[in-house]
């Protein structure tokens, strides 16, 4: 069987643009790093991650209430993913069902509530203390000025904040939990187009389970998460960009070799 660095190799080789991939094993601590992995991309929706991190944190810290009412104003709707651009100015959600929307959906309006909650300094100065200083918020969603630099990753050290989560190496036991919790409803993650039952809604009982954050615009797909199988598990973070197919389809190039990605890793990490 071919070894996972070379078959990750020949995917990279393979696309288009380019592509970082990163992971490591939840039992041998075992990292695979393939192609750009430590390179900056623009984030998309990833650096939802983040904004989840911080609201977490504060809310653990005592400065948010999750269960607080947020009243959904004309002026926070902005276009792209989501379903709170639809509904009508002056229903109100708890701050944890924001953060819900924004990491089952990647409601964008829903995103750039959590953001006025938490502010843009403070993600990036909570990600300045984990050493993940590639992961940068600076605009809400839509609000980045033509010509200017925009949200930014580096697959390695996404990767890595999603492996402290997963290891409980953050915030409490129970936040971990919590964020693990609405991650693994996230819809339709690319980590599953190759794996066993297909689609986050087809998969086996007996698993894999997979908890991820999907990222999306021109030229970039991206996803970052874990998945478990029979009590073993792994943590990866694909990113693309520059790639040439920027259709808006499920079979756009990027979303394709994200999931090859994640299924090479599947079989080198929980499978026989």
């Amino acid at each position: 069987m071919t070894d996972p660095v070379s078959a990750l190799n020949a995917l990279v080789a393979g696309f288009s643009g380019t592509m970082g991939v990163w992971a490591r094993s939840l039992q041998t601590d075992e990292v695979i790093q393939v192609g750009a992995s430590d390179d900056t991309f623009p984030s998309a929706s990833t650096i939802k991650l983040a904004i989840f991190y911080e609201v977490m944190r504060q809310a653990g810290e005592g400065r948010l209430d999750l269960s607080e009412p947020r009243e959904l104003r004309t002026e926070d709707k902005v276009p792209g993913c989501g379903v709170l651009r639809d509904l009508s100015p002056g229903i109100r959600l708890p701050l944890r069902d924001l953060a819900t929307l924004m990491m089952i959906i990647s409601d964008n309006t829903a995103s750039n509530m959590c953001i006025d909650a938490v502010g843009i300094e403070s993600v990036n100065r909570s990600m300045d203390e984990l050493g993940l200083t590639g992961l940068r918020l600076r605009w809400k969603f839509f609000g980045a000025p033509a010509g200017q630099p925009v949200n930014a990753a580096v697959p390695s050290q996404l990767g890595r904040l999603m492996d402290m989560i997963v290891r409980r190496q953050v915030l409490t036991p129970e936040a971990c939990a919590e964020m693990l919790r609405v991650m693994k409803q996230v819809q339709s993650p690319y980590a599953a187009r190759y794996l066993p039952g297909g689609s986050q809604y087809d998969r086996p009982p007996e698993g894999p389970v997979i908890a991820a954050k999907f990222g999306s615009i021109t030229g970039c797909r991206h996803e970052v998460g874990a998945v478990w199988k029979g009590g073993r598990g792994f943590v990866f973070s694909v990113m693309t960009k520059d790639c040439k197919d920027e259709r808006r389809v499920e079979d756009n190039e990027g979303v394709l070799a994200v999931g090859r990605a994640v299924a090479i890793l599947y079989r080198h990490f929980l499978e026989p």
